[in-house]
């Protein structure tokens, strides 16, 4: 036995020094690689040779936010291999360039894009806008999902390799429910709320959906869908009728079935598509075999800023809103409360652009950022918010003493409603017989202390908080948008609207993108010249690493180097459950009161 114990002991010492090491050389590399990394577009400049391609797809993700335009270290390590990333103000703003770039014949549509819907939605416009200068765009599909093609049918043609397979099938949405197996481990989840269709929380309570939230979510797939559908009639000059025929006669089609239903307009080999880009413009690549090409990514660091003596500020409040500083993916409310106060000293800031692309997340951290939009509107400072895909909730509270609202017909938003979550683990400890005992000197100084179920007076008061916080809400709203607040209270109860009807209702102003957001606040600000001011900045230092050490070499031709997990089962788990595991890490509202929006719908 003592040897044993000897094995055991000398296996976890051995375990723990090499961990060490590893850790140490890991260490001493990234301090390296931070030292040598600098602007890409001072470091890195863009040669464009003549007769080159611009590549959009192939594993690209697309963020709003500079500095969070890095892959996934947990994906990584898991094997989700993710290629480069680009913010999407620079993507944009590259495929204009490239449109009077000599040395770019053309645009070349290949691969999934890792974006929402609206930002998908936001670079099918920019290239739609490309195809005036009368330069080819080509869309190459393999095994497409219909991301993928929403995008792809953009171009003037669409191709498929003969053996592939391309989706149309309609939009679902499904969530896990983990009530019951909580309660099944002695977990108890006890719940305050205002709002019939605040069902962040279901997810913790029960094991299905509730049926607001079936009509609720009805409602925003069946819009979204037909946004899609139409766009892509358009593009491919079909009807919405005989698209969602299609998405009704098995929704997977192979190459033949795709030409036959005109989403493409043949079926190719690589070789035979890389002789057909040749043929339309594209030059030889250094190996004689393919063609002359350059990712997105890589071209959109000839993308320069706007210059001038006054600044328009583009601010970015994209992900969970946590009480303090947060992480890099986070919406800290101190970091951006202080980097709204930072811009509203600078006297060169003459207008602000608040892109929100954010569920919400903290009342608390919601109403700290909240305040500092609301003093700079007071400064006379135009406060344009430009919503993503997401702005619900706390998202939602965050944007709406703007100036003015920008969101896109697809953008997910309302959701003005609150909720408050309280785990403990009473039935647990009583499983394992774990005894709690202590002293309080009142009668709710152990007030959600985890041991124990609160009673119901301690739910009466903790219900107080959270009807004072939705009171709170509705009243920030129907100050921002100049409505009564039973007004307000009618279109909120938590409920989550379209952009299209968000507009109709008085939640939203007009609809636009992130650019055109930008050109109303140089309007608003009655500027001609500006300096274009994003924060974070893309070269804050924290987004450069993870890119550098795991992004893909661009040099790799993408019709070859492609790597797919999608259909990997562990990692579509994983990545279905990821989301709900970070939203209960970023639960940390010092008062357990949450203005949260889960709803999203993937474009897949």
């Amino acid at each position: 036995m003592k040897e044993f114990f000897k094995s055991v002991l000398a296996s976890a010492l051995g375990a723990f020094v090499a961990g060490v090491l590893t850790c140490f050389i890991l260490m001493v590399v990234m301090v390296g690689l931070i030292s040598s990394i600098g602007s890409p577009t001072e470091n890195n400049p863009v040669s464009v040779k003549a007769n080159t391609l611009l590549v959009i797809g192939n594993g690209l993700t697309i963020n709003d936010t500079p500095e969070n335009g890095t892959p996934s270290l947990g994906l990584q390590l898991l094997g989700g291999q993710r290629g480069p990333t680009v913010d999407l103000y620079r993507a944009l703003q590259a495929i204009d360039l490239a449109a009077t770039d000599k040395n770019i014949t053309g645009i070349l549509i290949s691969g999934e894009i890792e974006a929402g819907l609206v930002q998908k939605s936001e670079l099918r416009r920019a290239i739609l806008d490309f195809k005036k200068s009368k330069k080819p765009v080509i869309g190459w599909i393999e095994n497409a999902t219909q991301g993928e093609y929403y995008l792809a049918s953009a171009a003037d043609k669409v191709y498929m390799h003969p053996a592939g397979e391309m989706e149309f099938k309609g939009l679902s949405s499904y969530n896990s429910y983990y009530g019951e197996s909580l309660k099944l481990l002695g977990v108890g989840v006890q719940v305050t709320k205002v709002g019939k269709y605040k069902s962040a929380v279901e997810p913790f309570i029960g094991d299905h959906m509730s049926e607001p939230a079936k009509e609720q979510t009805r409602l925003l797939l069946e819009g979204i869908w037909k946004k899609v559908v139409s766009e892509v009639a358009v593009s491919r000059k079909l009807t919405n009728a005989a698209l969602n025929r299609a998405a009704n006669d098995g929704g997977v089609f192979t190459a033949n079935n795709a030409l036959e239903r005109k989403f493409i307009d043949g079926a190719l080999q690589r070789d035979e598509l890389i002789s057909q880009l040749r043929r339309q413009g594209a030059g030889a690549d250094e190996s004689g075999t393919s063609f002359r090409q350059i990712s997105l990514s890589r071209y959109a660091n000839k993308v320069r800023l706007p210059k001038g003596s006054s600044r328009i500020a583009v601010v970015y409040a994209e992900g969970e809103i946590v009480d303090g500083w947060g992480s890099p993916a986070d919406v800290g409310g101190d970091r951006l409360a202080h980097e709204l106060r930072q811009l509203r000293g600078d006297d060169r800031v003459k207008a602000v652009v608040l892109r929100v692309n954010s569920p919400g997340g903290s009342a608390f951290a919601s109403d700290i950022i909240a305040r500092e939009v609301a003093l700079l509107v007071n400064k006379k400072i135009p406060v344009i918010v430009s919503m993503g895909d997401l702005a619900a909730s706390g998202g939602y509270y965050i944007s709406a003493k703007g100036t003015t609202i920008m969101a896109d017909p697809a953008t997910i938003t309302g959701s003005i409603g609150v909720f408050g979550l309280h785990f403990n683990y009473e039935e647990l400890a009583k499983k394992i017989n774990l005894g709690t005992d202590g002293i309080k000197t009142a009668r709710y100084a152990d007030l959600f202390e985890m041991h124990r179920a609160a009673s119901p007076e301690e739910m009466a008061v903790v219900q107080a908080t959270v009807d004072n916080v939705y009171e709170s809400f509705l009243k920030i709203v129907a100050n921002g948008r100049k409505m009564e607040r039973d007004a307000v209270h009618e279109i909120a109860q938590g409920r989550v609207w379209l952009g299209s009807t968000a507009q109709t209702i008085g939640l939203v102003d007009r609809f636009g993108g992130l650019r055109d957001a930008i050109a109303l606040a140089k309007e608003q600000a009655g500027l001609n010249q500006y300096e274009l001011v994003q924060v974070p900045s893309l070269n804050s230092g924290r987004e450069n690493l993870l890119q550098k050490v795991l992004s893909d070499n661009d040099n790799e031709n993408p019709l070859f180097a492609r790597i797919s997990t999608e259909k990997d089962p562990a990692l579509i788990f994983l990545r279905a459950n990821a989301e709900m595991i970070r939203g209960v890490r970023t639960l940390n509202d010092p008062k357990g009161v949450y203005l949260t929006c889960p709803t999203r719908i993937p474009l897949r």
